[in-house]
């Protein structure tokens, strides 16, 4: 009898492709969704500001971004990959099924569906 199939649809195995893939996805998310503010892009669902993780360290990071010579600080997250067809139905993380989300947003759906699912 073989291990069982994960019910959330998501594997530990290699489905999201290498590290490197990875930080390249999330470049790319970065530049084709920017945000008003320089440098940061917003979660497609909730709208908070998002920084790349590959840039930074740390959960949270404010930023400070000088706008028209006045110095702002912005608080952003960690950008996280969503794929709009979620990996249980079988979405895949190819440029036209992701997203940029907050941690938050990107978690909050997929035990749901997965129940959804296998009913």
């Amino acid at each position: 009898m073989g291990t069982p199939a994960n019910p959330r649809g998501t594997t530990n195995g290699n489905d999201r492709g290498s590290a490197e893939s990875r930080r390249r996805r999330r470049a790319w998310l970065m530049l084709t969704w920017p945000a008003d503010v320089p440098g940061l892009s917003r979660c497609y669902r909730c709208g908070c500001l998002l920084y790349n993780p590959d840039d930074r360290n740390g959960a949270q990071v404010a930023t400070m971004v000088a706008i028209e010579g006045h110095q702002q600080a912005y608080v952003a997250w960690p950008l996280t990959v969503d794929r709009i067809i979620p990996g249980v139905q079988g979405g895949r993380y190819v440029r036209t099924n992701i997203r940029p989300a907050c941690g938050t947003c990107n978690s909050s759906t997929g035990g749901a569906l997965a129940r959804r699912v296998r009913q």
